[in-house]
C-alpha cells in the first residue's frame, strides 16, 4: 500500500486518568476519513505519545487501526529513549494492524549519526513492516542528516521514507537529492507552512497535527497541486497558515483542545501536565479563526451530505 499524500498526525482524545477516549478517537478518525485524507499517523507528537503510558499508546494505535479498517494506510509512531525499549514498543505496535512505523531518534541524551544508524537498523530488523524515519530535531535534540537517511536506505530496504519536521529547505533539498536513487522512498514534510513548497521541491506529501482541525483545506491543496491548479493550491496554503494561527494560544495544546470541542469531537487530547485552560478572550480568538477558516468547509460538507440523502 503506497503511503503518500495528506496524512494527519491524529490526536488522541482522552478521559479521566489520561486514558484513551475511544469513542472520541473514533469520531476524530471518521472526521479525517470523511475529508479524504490519504493516511493516518497515530501515536505521533500530536498524538501525545510522550504523556501516555505504553498501554495507552497501544490502545490508541489499535483503536485508530480498527476504525480506519484498511481504508487508508495507518502509520504508528515509535518514540523512546533506548534501543531495548524502542524495539519492544515497535514490536507491540506492529502487532496492532498498522501498515508502517514512524520512528523518532532516541531522545533525552544527545545521539550522533553513528548512534542513529545503529538505532534505526536494530528497530527495523525487529519488525516486518516498512519503517519511516521521523526527523524532529526541535523535540529530540538530534537531526537525521540527509546522508544518514540515504545510508540507512542503502543498508535497509524496509526503510520506506522519512518525515521531516523542520523548515530548513536547503537540508530538504539535499535530502531529496541524495535519496533520488531509491525507488519508492517517500519524503513527507511535517511543516504546515511549507506544504506547497515541499510538493514543488519533490516531496510526496505531508504529515501535520493541524490537519486534525482542518483536513479539508490541506486535502484540497494536495488535490489542486496534483491537478496542476497552482493558484488554488496557493490559496489553500494561505488558508492553512491562517488556520494555524490558533496554535498561538494555549501553548498549542490549549487551542487544540478548544478546536476539538468546537468540532464536537472530544473534550480534550492533552495529558498532564500540559493541559492548558484558555482565558475567555483567547477562546474567542481561536473560535473566530475556526469560524473563518473551517466553518465554510463544514457547511459545504453538510450540504453535500444533504444532497446525497435527498
Amino acid at each position: 500500500m503506497e503511503i503518500r499524500g495528506i496524512i494527519p498526525a491524529i490526536g488522541t482524545p482522552l478521559r479521566d486518568g489520561d486514558r484513551v477516549d475511544e469513542p472520541g478517537l473514533r469520531r476524530l478518525a471518521q472526521y479525517l476519513l470523511k475529508a479524504g485524507v490519504n493516511g493516518v499517523f497515530a501515536n505521533g507528537s500530536m498524538g501525545g505519545f510522550a504523556f501516555l503510558t505504553d498501554e495507552e499508546q497501544e490502545r490508541a494505535v489499535a483503536t485508530v487501526a480498527a476504525e480506519v479498517a484498511g481504508k487508508v494506510p495507518v502509520i504508528a509512531g515509535v518514540g523512546d529513549t533506548g534501543t531495548a525499549r524502542a524495539v519492544r514498543k515497535a514490536r507491540r505496535l506492529a502487532g496492532e494492524g498498522v501498515d508502517a512505523l514512524a520512528v523518532l531518534p532516541p531522545f533525552f541524551f544527545f545521539a550522533n549519526q553513528q548512534h542513529l544508524v545503529a538505532w534505526f537498523s536494530e528497530i527495523a530488523a525487529a519488525v516486518d513492516l516498512p519503517v519511516f524515519l521521523y526527523d524532529n530535531p526541535a523535540l529530540t535534540k538530534c537531526s537525521i542528516l540527509p546522508e544518514t537517511a540515504a545510508e540507512l536506505r542503502r543498508r535497509i530496504p524496509s526503510i520506506a521514507g522519512i518525515k521531516v519536521s523542520h523548515q530548513d529547505c536547503a537540508s530538504l533539498q539535499e535530502l531529496l537529492w541524495v535519496t533520488r536513487e531509491f525507488s519508492g522512498f517517500t519524503v513527507l514534510t511535517g511543516s504546515e507552512f511549507l506544504v506547497l513548497v515541499a510538493l514543488e521541491m519533490g516531496c510526496q506529501g505531508s504529515i501535520g497535527g493541524l490537519y486534525n482541525v482542518c483536513p479539508q483545506i490541506v486535502v484540497d491543496l494536495y488535490r489542486a497541486f496534483e491537478s496542476g491548479d497552482r493558484e488554488r493550491a496557493r490559496r489553500r496554503q494561505r488558508e492553512l497558515i491562517e488556520a494555524w494561527q490558533i496554535f498561538k494560544y494555549g501553548a498549542i495544546w490549549g487551542a487544540f483542545d478548544e478546536a476539538l470541542r468546537w468540532l464536537g469531537i472530544a473534550e480534550r487530547a492533552t495529558g498532564a501536565p500540559y493541559s492548558t485552560e484558555l482565558p475567555d478572550e483567547e477562546k474567542r480568538k481561536v473560535r473566530e479563526i475556526l469560524e473563518r477558516q473551517v466553518r465554510p468547509w463544514l457547511n459545504e460538507s453538510a450540504k453535500d451530505a444533504s444532497a446525497t440523502a435527498g
